[in-house]
């Protein structure tokens, strides 16, 4: 007998929970960036040590990746990303329990940032288990863009909260809104549908913790990896500095930059919608990632010579629109390139490739500023790396709506 497939309407309310847990994980890492000159005076600690309370975000990221992957990928969706949300939960409530000691701050964020890696690496497993593979794209697409809010949240929310409610209501809005993220994710989220959405390539029960052996083993795969890693570093060592970028070289005011940068962001999460809607409608993926990459290298390349606030703030708003939205399209690839059953630990893997890369270049940008005076050395290895990553993509097999290795 035929097999018969099914998409249920419930999928947009499990996509929906997961882009509110997803969207705080990027809440919880910059909300203290968003107020470091405030804790340092109530802590009365110095900056050095105040950066941990976001930095152990990246760390434990590159740590974690891809035991989070092979989690999902061998206990399904719900109780692999769920894991994430009880450590966003938990650990976004302990937050209020000792606001003002330092200790306790970065403990806590250490279990908030356990859990990121799980609910991050989760996206392309949700989009395989709930979705159609012609929906997969903008399942993938609509769950990167959470993370987007979540970091505009947190850089333009959390400082009017400090200001018009105090320090403590905050952390105690922001605990609540975990806890609610963790008890929607824990009983309202199915593991999977009734009848599945596409062709189940693997009972997820029988998947092998030997994934990355698998998904290593594949020449495309491998080449999206290198795209990966430079596409993320490059964004990750570009936008640390941005502020500091156009401040120098074009004498624009801190503030007017800090209103390109939530242009840059939230142009990236229009993008995140829109290109992988019309990847799905024309059943394409290279195209996307090619221009993403040769958007960033003239982009990046025009912050030297482009002068003013009108000029740059154009700049980031197009910077931001492509190279942004390259995200979802690189992890759509991955799980049509590596198959469903691999598809967290796929995820996982670029995302340590992308965060380790950001390690390095994030202080390699400053070293080049600090030895020759100027950014403009800085900003051409950047444009070069994104030219590498627009070569290396030529040869890389382009995939197709519900395509599986």
């Amino acid at each position: 007998m035929e097999q018969q497939y099914k998409v249920y309407s419930y999928r947009w309310l499990v996509l929906g929970i997961y882009m509110y847990v997803a969207a705080l994980t990027q809440m919880y890492w910059l909300n203290f960036a968003a107020i470091d000159t405030y804790i340092e005076d109530l802590l009365k600690i110095p900056a050095s040590d105040v950066q941990w309370l976001t930095l152990i975000f990246p760390l434990i990221q590159v740590i974690l990746t891809i035991p989070a992957g092979i989690v999902i990928d061998k206990i399904g969706f719900k109780w692999g990303v769920g894991i994430g949300a009880i450590f966003t939960g938990l650990f976004a409530l302990l937050r209020v329990v000792s606001p003002a000691s330092f200790v306790m701050l970065l403990v806590a964020q250490g279990g908030i940032s356990i859990g990121q890696p799980f609910i991050m690496n989760g996206v392309t497993k949700l989009a395989t288990v709930w979705f159609s593979p012609k929906e997969e794209a903008t399942a993938v697409g609509l769950g990167s863009l959470a993370l987007f809010v979540g970091m505009m949240a947190a850089l333009g929310l959390t400082p009017l909260l400090v200001q018009d409610l105090g320090y403590r209501q905050m952390l105690w809005i922001y605990g609540i809104a975990g806890l609610v993220g963790m008890l929607a994710f824990i009983f309202l989220i199915k593991s999977r549908p009734l009848t599945p959405a596409r062709e189940p390539e693997q009972d997820q029960s029988e998947v092998e913790w030997g994934g990355m052996g698998v998904i290593l083993k594949n020449r495309n795969f491998v080449l999206l990896g290198f795209v990966a890693l430079v596409g993320i570093g490059v964004f990750n060592g570009f936008a640390t500095w941005l502020e500091k970028i156009l401040n120098e070289m074009h004498g624009i005011a801190l503030t007017e930059v800090g209103t390109v940068s939530a242009a840059l962001i939230f142009a990236g999460l229009i993008g995140c919608f829109v290109i992988p809607l019309i990847s799905d409608k024309i059943g394409r993926r290279k195209p996307f990632l090619l221009l993403a990459a040769l958007v960033g290298a003239v982009c990046i390349t025009a912050i030297i010579f482009v002068q003013g606030y009108t000029g740059n703030m154009i700049n980031g708003i197009v910077l931001g629109f492509f190279l942004l939205s390259s995200l979802p399209i690189m992890y759509t690839m991955s799980a049509e390139l590596t198959g469903s059953k691999y598809a967290g630990v796929s995820v996982g893997y670029l995302q340590l490739l992308g965060n380790g890369a950001a390690v390095i270049l994030v202080p390699t940008v400053e070293w080049l500023h600090s030895t020759t005076g100027q950014f403009v050395i800085p900003l051409v290895m950047l444009a070069a790396l994104m030219l590498v990553a627009f070569t290396i993509a030529l040869f890389i097999r382009d995939t197709r709506p519900g395509e599986a290795a």
